[in-house]
């Protein structure tokens, strides 16, 4: 029956473990999906996102990855880095985003997802990109355009990326190659976004080679199907050209309708900053100095607020880091103090095991070497019982033993050693100074020359095995012959052992 029960419970908590472990998987897959919501784009870009679901969910998607990561679901922790990855770029933390896709793309090949591998690759690409390393970008995100397969708006942004690079490299030919196969991805997926990013990736091109016209008339066919957003970008761009051609009005004219419209619109910081610093170009070319100076003015402003932004975002980022860390370190503190419960009361069950099982052993180990020293006793007693004077009994010399006993625990609890001392001892050990000397003379009284036939009948005892020996004669106590010759009991009980040994 008490089996049973036993069963019982090791079930229970079987599945209550269980149940703790697919709720815990519930909420990381959530996570998970809630992260998906937030980086919608294939880009990894933000659009009408607020700010805040970012940084609330930034810790929650780490911590999922590193569960899935310990526990093997590669499919699952490459997603989680990939997110971590975009929330650490978009707070400008190039160190940990680094990581995080490196990750991403380890763990997506593990477990053969290979648009999560080349999401991570494109974004790998584009911090290659933005470290000048043009070569090995366009090695990698040769890769990831093939691991994209049919997911032909996101080897679109492949393309354009690395055209971005060979425009840097001033290698057109090829640039215009992968903005023309760039195209054909984008009327497969028909995606706007793509396309408005390739015309202005041809915009920087014909620029480049000097052809303003070809280069605004790109500019021109992306204002007919932008947002607003858009819209203030492009505007911003063919100002720039302009300003490249000295059409300072015609720039002017195209740059103050960008901001216009970036006052209406949610523009990023760096377009807006970009913006003033065209404006106070062209006033500054046009000899407008005081307009220029106040569009430098603000220019400067936004510098510093922007400045200032990415510095409060990367003390929030160290706080969060710290605070998730404080919290991962109490949780696994948690854990490894009820493991170590676990552990000590079964090492303690254990342990009180061995010694209540090595008790047992000794104490038997004790009693068989009693029981032999004993018998060697016995015939020692009986060969000088003949010489023993018929008065004196064995029960007599316990009671002298005893009262030895007795009278040294009183002497030691005395004031005056004296005093308590010659009354009770000197009495009965005629003057001797120790306890065993008053011990032997009272047990050879009995058993003449007791002691010298112990030492004689076995030479190999030393002088305290043969002192044991002796007062085992008697029915003292381990702890009282220990006390009589001040000793520990432990010591006494070695001494049998060796007494034992030494007598077979």
């Amino acid at each position: 029956m008490n089996r049973f029960k036993f069963y019982g419970i090791v079930l229970v908590l079987f599945m209550f473990a269980c149940n703790n472990k697919n709720e815990e998987d519930l909420v990381f897959d959530s996570i998970i999906k809630k992260a998906e919501t937030v980086y919608q784009h294939p880009d990894g870009e933000r659009y009408d996102t607020e700010e805040a679901d970012t940084i609330q969910i930034t810790l929650k998607i780490i911590q999922a990855a590193h569960v899935f990561e310990a526990k093997n679901d590669f499919a699952k922790a490459s997603k989680a880095f990939l997110f971590y990855g975009y929330a650490q770029k978009e707070a400008n933390d190039k160190v940990s985003a680094m990581k995080a896709f490196k990750d991403a793309e380890h763990y997506g090949k593990l477990s053969g997802d290979s648009l999560t591998t080349a999401r991570a690759q494109f974004n790998i690409a584009r911090f290659m990109f933005a470290d000048h390393e043009y070569d090995e970008l366009c090695d990698i995100a040769t890769i990831a355009d093939k691991n994209f397969q049919n997911h032909y708006e996101e080897r679109a942004f492949v393309h354009n990326l690395m055209a971005s690079a060979y425009i840097m490299q001033k290698n057109y030919v090829d640039a215009e190659s992968h903005l023309r196969q760039g195209l054909v991805f984008v009327s497969k997926s028909n995606s706007m976004r793509a396309k408005q990013k390739i015309l202005n990736n041809y915009s920087v091109l014909y620029r480049e080679q000097g052809d303003y016209e070809q280069a605004i008339s790109c500019l021109r066919q992306n204002l007919q199907e932008a947002d607003n957003n858009a819209l203030a970008i492009n505007y911003l761009n063919i100002g720039k050209i302009y300003i490249y051609t000295d059409l300072y009005d015609s720039a002017a004219f195209y740059t103050q309708k960008a901001l216009d419209l970036s006052k209406s619109v949610k523009v990023k910081p760096e377009t807006e900053v970009s913006i003033y610093f065209s404006l106070y170009f062209i006033a500054k070319m046009q000899e407008n100095y005081p307009l220029a100076l106040y569009y430098h003015e603000i220019h400067e402003k936004l510098l510093y607020n922007i400045q200032s932004e990415i510095e409060m975002k990367n003390l929030y980022n160290i706080q969060q880091q710290y605070n998730y860390e404080a919290l991962q370190n109490k949780l696994n503190q948690e854990i490894i103090h009820k493991q170590r419960i676990i552990l000590t009361i079964s090492f303690l069950l254990l342990l009180v095991s061995i010694v209540v099982i090595g008790l047992l052993v000794r104490q038997k180990k004790i009693l068989k070497e009693d029981e032999r020293i004993r018998k060697e006793l016995n015939k020692t007693k009986e060969e000088l019982q003949k010489s023993v004077k018929a008065e004196v009994v064995e029960k007599e010399l316990s009671r002298q033993l005893h009262l030895i006993i007795t009278a040294n625990q009183i002497a030691k609890n005395a004031s005056d050693f004296k005093k308590e001392w010659s009354p009770l001892v000197y009495k009965i050990n005629n003057e001797k100074d120790n306890m065993f000397e008053a011990a032997l003379v009272a047990i050879e009284r009995v058993y003449p020359d007791m002691y010298a036939t112990i030492q004689n009948k076995y030479p190999k005892l030393n002088e305290t095995e043969a002192k044991v020996m002796l007062l085992s004669c008697s029915d003292l106590s381990n702890k009282e012959i220990a006390g009589i010759l001040g000793l520990s009991i432990y010591t006494v009980n070695k001494c049998r052992s060796e007494i034992n040994r030494k007598i077979m």
